[in-house]
C-alpha cells in the first residue's frame, strides 16, 4: 500500500474522531465559552493592575477611588488590552491568554494622574519607582470560560482530545471531570486558587522571625495585615493545577519569589511593628535562612453542591454534604494583660488554639453514612487520625476580632481536604476486601 493512499485514510479518521469529540458543542456554545473566558481574562488583568503598589501607603485601587475619571481611564486601558488566541478543549471550555507590560500600565497611570488627580498624597515621581518594586515586568493572565448551558452533567465526552487539558495531570481531563462538565471544573479551580492564596498569606504571616515574634505580630488586628497581604500576593505565580482522577477535587499550586516575600515583610514591619526584637536590617537574612528560592502553597477546591449531588446520583458514590463546603470553628481567648498590644496578641494565639481544638471536635463528629462518623471511621484505620490532625493544623485563620476583654478567632478548611483522606482510605479498604 502506498503512502499516498494511507495518508488520506488517516486524515479522514482523525477528522471523523474530532467531529465525534466535538459533537454536541455548537458554535453558539463555543462563542459563549470564548466570551466568558475573555471576561475572566479582563477581570484578572484588572485585579492585578489594581493590586500594584504606587508608594508605601497607596495601591492603584486607592488611586482609582480618588476619581471616577481616573477609574474610567484605567478601565478603558484594561479593556483595550489585546487578548491572545483562544483555545478550546473537548469539553467545550475555552482559554484566552492576555498580557501587558508594567511599563504600559505606568504610562497610563502617569497620564491619569496628570489629567485628573487633585490630591497631594501621590506624586508623579511615585510612578517611576513602580518598576523597581514590581517583581515582574510583564503581567500575564489566562482567562477561562465555559458555555452557560454547561451547568448540567455532561455525557462524558469523546475519546479524542482537541488539545492538552489546562488543568489535569498527564495532559488529559479525567473522566470524572468530563461527567460534570467544564463549568464545574472551572469553578472548582477558582475555589482552589482562592484557597491557595489564603494559605500563601497564612504561611507568610506565620513566618517566625525570632523565638517570640512572627510576621502576624506586626499588627494586633489580623484583618489589616490580611488585606495588605492579599494585595501583595497578586504577583504569585500559578505553578500547576491538578484534577484528581478519582474525586471531584481540584488543586492549585502557587509560588511566590522570596524577594517579594522579603519586600512585603519589610513593608509590614515599617508600617505596623511596634516592638524592638526585630530590626528591618535583619529581615532579609532571617527569611533567607527559612526559604531559599520561593514560598509555595497548594489550595483545594470542589465544584458547587449542585454539581456534587448530580455526580453522586449519576455514579452512585455517596458524598456527604460537608465535603463540598467549608468547615469552620470559632475560638476564644484572653490574657491578663489584654489591654496592651502584647496581651491582645497572646489572647489571639490562645483563641486560635481554642478554635483548632473545636474544629477537631467538629470534624470528628461529621457523618459519613448513616450513623458512622469520621471518629468512628478513624478507629478502623489508625493513621486516619494523624492525617486529619495534620489537615487541622494547616487550617487557615479567616478572621480575628477583639471585644472588650476577649479575642475571637475563626479558622477554616475546605471539607474537600478531609473527604480526600476519607475517600482514599475507603477505596483502599474496599479493594483489600475490608482488611486494615
Amino acid at each position: 500500500m502506498t503512502v499516498s493512499r494511507v495518508l488520506p485514510g488517516i486524515l479522514l479518521m482523525c477528522v471523523t474522531a474530532l467531529a465525534v469529540a466535538q459533537d454536541g458543542i455548537s458554535e453558539q456554545q463555543k462563542l459563549l465559552a470564548r466570551r466568558a473566558a475573555e471576561a475572566d481574562a479582563y477581570r484578572k488583568l484588572a485585579e492585578t493592575v489594581y493590586g500594584i503598589e504606587i508608594n508605601s501607603r497607596t495601591y492603584v485601587k486607592d488611586f482609582v477611588a480618588e476619581s471616577d475619571d481616573i477609574r474610567g481611564d484605567l478601565d478603558t486601558f484594561v479593556k483595550g488590552i489585546r487578548l491572545g488566541t483562544p483555545r478550546w478543549y473537548e469539553d467545550g471550555s475555552c482559554e484566552v491568554p492576555a498580557e501587558v507590560t508594567v511599563a504600559k500600565v505606568i504610562e497610563t497611570l502617569v497620564s491619569a494622574h496628570a489629567r485628573h488627580y487633585k490630591g497631594n498624597s501621590i506624586k508623579a515621581s511615585d510612578f517611576e519607582s513602580i518598576t523597581a518594586r514590581t517583581e515582574k515586568q510583564v503581567i500575564k493572565v489566562i482567562g477561562m470560560g465555559a458555555p452557560r448551558d454547561a451547568d448540567r452533567i455532561a455525557g462524558g465526552g469523546g475519546d479524542v482530545d482537541s488539545g492538552p487539558a489546562p488543568a489535569a495531570s498527564g495532559g488529559a481531563i479525567p473522566d470524572n471531570w468530563r461527567r460534570v462538565g467544564p463549568q464545574a471544573r472551572l469553578m472548582a479551580i477558582r475555589a482552589a486558587r482562592m484557597d491557595a492564596f489564603r494559605r500563601l498569606a497564612e504561611r507568610v504571616k506565620g513566618l517566625r522571625l525570632t523565638s517570640q515574634t512572627q510576621v502576624r505580630d506586626f499588627v494586633t488586628e489580623s484583618d489589616v495585615i490580611t488585606t495588605e497581604l492579599q494585595a501583595d500576593l497578586v504577583g504569585a505565580t500559578e505553578a500547576g493545577v491538578f484534577l484528581s482522577p478519582t474525586e471531584l477535587i481540584a488543586e492549585v499550586r502557587l509560588v511566590l519569589p522570596t524577594e517579594q516575600v522579603i519586600t512585603t515583610i519589610k513593608k509590614l514591619h515599617s508600617r505596623h511593628y511596634k516592638g524592638n526584637d526585630v530590626k528591618a536590617s535583619q529581615i532579609e537574612d532571617i527569611v533567607r535562612t527559612v526559604v531559599k528560592k520561593e514560598f509555595e502553597a497548594v489550595g483545594q477546591g470542589v465544584p458547587p453542591q449542585r454539581f456534587m449531588r448530580q455526580y453522586a446520583e449519576q455514579t452512585g458514590v455517596e458524598l456527604p454534604d460537608w465535603a463540598g463546603g467549608a468547615i469552620s470553628a470559632v475560638g476564644e481567648g484572653t490574657d491578663p494583660e489584654f489591654g496592651s498590644p502584647q496581651g491582645r496578641l497572646k489572647a489571639a494565639r490562645a483563641a486560635e488554639m481554642d478554635a483548632r481544638r473545636k474544629l477537631a471536635e467538629r470534624i470528628a463528629g461529621l457523618r459519613l453514612t448513616g450513623s458512622t462518623t469520621v471518629s468512628d471511621f478513624a478507629t478502623v484505620a489508625d493513621h486516619i487520625s494523624s492525617q486529619v490532625s495534620a489537615v487541622i493544623v494547616d487550617s487557615v485563620v479567616t478572621s480575628t476580632r477583639f471585644t472588650e476583654d476577649t479575642a475571637q478567632v475563626t479558622v477554616e478548611l475546605p471539607g474537600a481536604r478531609v473527604w480526600s483522606i476519607i475517600s482514599v482510605e475507603q477505596r483502599r479498604i474496599k479493594i483489600s476486601g475490608g482488611g486494615n
